[in-house]
């Protein structure tokens, strides 16, 4: 007998299990890492890029499905609510998640040594770091999420690494860019996950999740939140404070001021509070990634259009 409201459409259903809204993370990650490489004066390999946001892609959902299949196992996803996946709807059982999990893990695995093949082992020391962090975010076992480490798990695994290994992909090179740019974007990404944990800061309490919201409660959720998605404005224009004052436009080009035009929006989500705005405050997460999006957009738009303007056409 099908779920109430299960839809009759299989892609819907793994659609709804797989939770694209999110991707905002990865793609945005990997758009910056591009957008830098050629900032930097590297040619973009368009077949590389392509493999490496699909590998990012692939581990993103893999720890998505397993997220929600070892959340459900333990009885923290219960309710649901207009971002839940297919296993509390019952649309989809555990086993069926955690196998398609697997799968996506697979592939992104392949993807991982393919690029390791082009580009060199430093991608394989991503890859692991990344796998692990990812993983051990909603394990069984040692979990990073029930130890309060999640908001670093995701800070490093769908910010940092993703941003800085597509950087050396593209330049076999290291180099500072990466990471400090890694960092406004990866804040939005964490505040995608503290304003799911925000949310169910009571059933997670219940349950022994000591996330960061837990820790904080709520009104220290409220105050966190709002840095989450008003710090990556001070870290943009810190950054372009430091090139107009060092007389170099190598950390930022002045372009960088597009971001700000974002920023009304965030203010807006900043003042977001449970008791007083319901219906945004549960779809907190999505309206978040839909922010990054936003940000990330107009971010490595700046990149582009400052590598047209420093090198006459640049090597995108």
């Amino acid at each position: 007998m099908k779920p109430n409201n299960m839809p009759s459409s299989r892609l819907t259903i793994w659609l709804t299990a797989i939770r694209p809204f999110a991707y905002t993370g990865s793609t945005s990650a990997v758009a910056v890492g591009l957008a830098l490489a050629a900032f930097s004066g590297h040619k973009v390999d368009w077949g590389l890029a392509a493999l490496t946001l699909l590998g990012v892609l692939c581990f993103h959902t893999g720890a998505n499905l397993l997220n929600d299949c070892f959340d459900h196992a333990r009885g923290l996803d219960t309710e649901v609510l207009p971002t839940s996946g297919a296993v509390v709807r019952g649309w989809l059982t555990e086993r069926q998640v955690h196998r398609a999990a697997l799968g996506f893990l697979a592939l992104g695995s392949l993807c991982g040594l393919a690029l390791v093949g082009a580009a060199g082992l430093p991608v394989l020391w991503f890859g692991i770091l990344g796998t692990f962090v990812a993983v051990g975010y909603t394990r069984r076992g040692l979990c990073l999420k029930y130890a309060g480490l999640g908001d670093v798990a995701i800070f490093l695994a769908f910010g940092v690494l993703p941003v800085c290994g597509t950087y050396w992909v593209q330049t076999q090179t290291f180099s500072w860019l990466p990471l400090l740019w890694s960092l406004p974007v990866v804040s939005f990404t964490v505040g995608i996950l503290h304003a799911n944990n925000w949310r169910d800061l009571g059933r997670d309490g219940e349950h022994g999740c000591r996330t960061v919201a837990r820790r904080l409660g709520e009104r220290g959720s409220a105050v966190y939140y709002a840095s989450l998605v008003l710090g990556p404005y001070i870290l943009v224009c810190l950054y372009a404070l430091i090139a107009l004052v060092s007389g170099t436009s190598h950390l930022a080009p002045p372009t960088v001021a597009l971001v700000l035009l974002v920023l009304p929006l965030s203010l807006k989500l900043a003042k977001v509070r449970r008791d007083v705005d319901r219906d945004t405050f549960e779809m907190l997460d999505a309206r978040t990634a839909q922010l990054q999006l936003a940000f990330g957009t107009l971010l490595t738009l700046a990149f582009i259009v400052g590598t047209r303007l420093s090198q006459g056409g640049g090597h995108v």
